[in-house]
């Protein structure tokens, strides 16, 4: 009579576990690949303002520019655009895994929208409030150890609270409005 010997459990236990670690990395690239080829259909297909955001909310490891932000948000002044630029922040506030950058962004983005942007923007926000808050569970450890979920985490965090006070949201869009309202009185002088 024979006993299993105690290391060929725990190999079956390990080949499961690569098995789930290899199925998570594969699922992760295809989740990429999707990114790259949705990024790579706008910029050669999209409008002006879906290229914006695909930039603004791309993969890459630098964020947008403040230039861009501030285009994004005139765009929203528009009905359509206006439904083009939310129907995207919130179809890109929903990656997971390697692509938390992109949702990162996305929460950057958002923020800058509501401080700069329509009115409507901010109502919209407040509508998808239910999807913000699963972005306070975000997840994601990449594999360094490094918790980057945490960075989706606070920016999700802090957009809810300055939803949820009606006294910071206005002052923060007064003064958005006051600083827009400068630059634009600078650059009118220069062309004079």
């Amino acid at each position: 009579r024979t006993h299993p010997r105690p290391h060929a459990r725990t190999h079956k236990s390990t080949t499961n576990t690569t098995r789930a670690d290899w199925m998570k990395s594969l699922n992760d690239v295809a989740g990429i690949a999707r990114n790259a080829a949705a990024q790579a259909s706008a910029l050669v297909a999209g409008t002006e303002l879906e290229k914006k955001l695909m930039d603004a909310t791309s993969n890459e490891p630098w964020g947008a520019s403040g230039t861009m932000l501030s285009e994004i948000a005139r765009f929203t002044f528009g009905y359509e655009d206006f439904r083009t630029t939310m129907a995207h922040v919130w179809r890109s506030a929903t990656h997971k895994g390697t692509l938390w950058r992109v949702t990162y962004k996305t929460l950057n983005l958002l923020d800058y929208l509501i401080r700069h942007g329509s009115e409507r923007v901010v109502e919209d926000a407040r509508d998808h409030s239910r999807d913000l808050k699963l972005l306070l569970k975000f997840e994601y450890t990449d594999p360094e150890g490094k918790d980057q979920g945490v960075n989706v985490r606070e920016r999700a965090r802090l957009i809810l609270e300055l939803l949820n006070s009606e006294e910071a949201l206005t002052a923060e869009r007064d003064k958005a409005r006051a600083t827009r309202d400068k630059y634009a009185s600078v650059s009118s002088e220069d062309t004079k």
